[in-house]
C-alpha cells in the first residue's frame, strides 16, 4: 500500500527547542500516511539536547534525515533548505512547537483534486502546554471556508479582506505541491524574511489553484512561544500587529513595513495570470485593506478601552 502513496515530504527547520522537537517528531513517525519522509534542519542550536534528539530519531525512523547548519543562517534559509532537500511531490513545512493529529496527512492528503494546490485541516491556537487558547478565534473553520469558494475571485477577495490576526497565515503550513514552494517569488520572500511573507505566499498560491480544507481539528499552533534566529535584531512580533504603542516612531515603523506588505500584494497579483478587470478588482480591495488597517492599528487592541470605538464596531471574520 505504501507504495502506491504519494511521497509527502514533511519539512522540519528548528532551532533550539528539544522538549517540542521530540513530540513533534512522534506526532510524524505514527502518522496513519506512511510513505513520507522527514527532513529536518537544525539552525545551529546551542542546546546539544537538540542535536541528540535529532540523531536518536535518526537510528529510530530510516524515513529521517537531519542536516545542521554550522551557523545560525535564519528561519528563511532554514525553510528553503528544507523544500531543496524534498523528494516528494507534496511537501509540508513543520515546526517544533505544534500538534498533529496521526492522521492529519492521511485526511488532509485525501482532500487532493486535479486544481488542488494546497490541502489543511482547520486548527486552534494552543499554549505551550497544550491547553486551547482563550484569546484567538474559537473556530476558524468558518474564516478558512471563505477560501474555498467555487469562485477564484471571491477566495482572493476574501482572503485580501481578512484580518491577518485572525489566523490565515497558517496556510503556509498546509499540504502544497512542491514545485509551486520553488519557485523564485517563493523562495525570495523566504530569504528576505518579509514581514508576512508566509500570508504572501499564501497569496501567490490561491492565485494558481484551490486550497482543500477538512474540517475536523486536527492541527495545534502554539502561540507566545516565540524563538528568535537572531536575537540580537529581534523585536517582538506583536510590534509588528500594531497594538497600542506610545513611541510614534515605532508606529510609523510598524505603518511603513505594512504598507510594503500591500505593496507586494499588489506586485504578485500584476504577475499572475489574472485578466486586467480582474486585477483591478483586486488592487481595490487592497487599498481599501490598507486604509482599514490603519484605523486597526491605532485601535485594536488598545489597552485603554474607554478610547476603542471598535470595541462597539469590530468587524468579525472579515473587514467589509
Amino acid at each position: 500500500m505504501m507504495k502506491n502513496q504519494p511521497l509527502v515530504s514533511v519539512g522540519l527547520p528548528i532551532y533550539n527547542r528539544p522538549e517540542g522537537l521530540r513530540r513533534t517528531l512522534d506526532c510524524f513517525i505514527n502518522q496513519t500516511y506512511s510513505n513520507i519522509e522527514i527532513i529536518i534542519a537544525d539552525n545551529c542550536s546551542p542546546n546539544p539536547e537538540v542535536e541528540k534528539i535529532a540523531r536518536e530519531y535518526v537510528k529510530k525512523d530510516s524515513r529521517i534525515t537531519y542536516y545542521r547548519h554550522n551557523e545560525n543562517k535564519g528561519w528563511g534559509y532554514n525553510t528553503v533548505f528544507v523544500i531543496e532537500k524534498a523528494k516528494g511531490d507534496y511537501f509540508m513545512r513543520a515546526t517544533d512547537d505544534d500538534w498533529w493529529d496521526y492522521t492529519y496527512i492521511e485526511k488532509v492528503f485525501s482532500l487532493f483534486k486535479k486544481d488542488t494546490i494546497a490541502s489543511m485541516s482547520t486548527f486552534e491556537e494552543v499554549d505551550t502546554n497544550g491547553n486551547k487558547s482563550k484569546v484567538h478565534i474559537p473556530n476558524h473553520l468558518p474564516l478558512l471556508l471563505q477560501f474555498t469558494t467555487p469562485d477564484s475571485i471571491t477566495n482572493l477577495k476574501n482572503y485580501i479582506n481578512q484580518f491577518e490576526g485572525f489566523g490565515k497565515a497558517i496556510i503556509y503550513g498546509a499540504i502544497i505541491r512542491t514545485e509551486y514552494l520553488r519557485s523564485e517569488t517563493v523562495k525570495e520572500l523566504m530569504l528576505s524574511e518579509f514581514l508576512a511573507g508566509d500570508m504572501l505566499i499564501n497569496l501567490y498560491l490561491l492565485l494558481r489553484g484551490d486550497l482543500e480544507v477538512y474540517p475536523e481539528v486536527l492541527f495545534k499552533c502554539t502561540y507566545n512561544n516565540e524563538r528568535f534566529y537572531d536575537t540580537d535584531k529581534a523585536e517582538s512580533k506583536k510590534n509588528d500587529f500594531g497594538l497600542f504603542i506610545i513611541d510614534s516612531g515605532i508606529i510609523k515603523n510598524i505603518l511603513r513595513k505594512w504598507k510594503k506588505y500591500f505593496i507586494e500584494q499588489k506586485i504578485i497579483i500584476s504577475n499572475s495570470n489574472l485578466r486586467f478587470f480582474e486585477k483591478i478588482k483586486l488592487y481595490y480591495y487592497i487599498n481599501r485593506r490598507l486604509l482599514l488597517f490603519y484605523y486597526d492599528t491605532i485601535f485594536y487592541g488598545i489597552d485603554f478601552r474607554i478610547f476603542n470605538i471598535s470595541k462597539f464596531f469590530r468587524r468579525k471574520y472579515i473587514l467589509i
